[in-house]
């Protein structure tokens, strides 16, 4: 079973089923399978709840992921503030589509292993985030 969910993501800001597809087809590539995958696009007040209830942290930030994944099975739900990917989008000078499929891939990325605590990690995951957005831009 192959599920992702796209849940409140601003109308029109991409094709769901499409970046559905693109999320599973990169999981794949890396030897994994996706059986839940859910994205929920939240606002700050939400994200800054979840972020304090469950990380302990009195922020706000931009994605949080919880995952649930066994072996080379991807299951999680994660969530992404429209608040900060538009902040983030302007800051990095990047659209907003461009920065709603960084935060997709950087949700998938950390269930699949990729960490992104020191420079070298986030350099890799970076990457790893751009040829997503690559893919995905080529297809939507």
């Amino acid at each position: 079973m192959h599920d992702v969910k796209i849940n409140g993501a601003k109308n029109q800001l991409f094709d769901t089923k499409r970046v559905s597809q693109k999320l599973i087809d990169f999981a794949t590539e890396e030897g994994f399978k996706v059986d839940r995958l859910e994205y929920n696009f939240v606002d700050s007040e939400k994200m800054h709840s979840l972020n304090k209830d469950f990380l302990n942290h009195d922020t706000d930030t931009d994605i949080i992921t919880f995952d649930y994944s066994k072996s080379k099975t991807i299951i999680a739900e994660v969530f992404i503030s429209n608040e900060m990917m538009i902040k983030n989008a302007s800051e990095n000078m990047q659209s907003i589509e461009n920065e709603s499929f960084r935060l997709l891939s950087h949700g998938l990325l950390h269930c699949m292993g990729y960490k992104d605590n020191t420079v070298e990690e986030k350099a890799i995951m970076r990457k790893k985030e751009e040829e997503f957005i690559f893919a995905v831009s080529r297809e939507t």
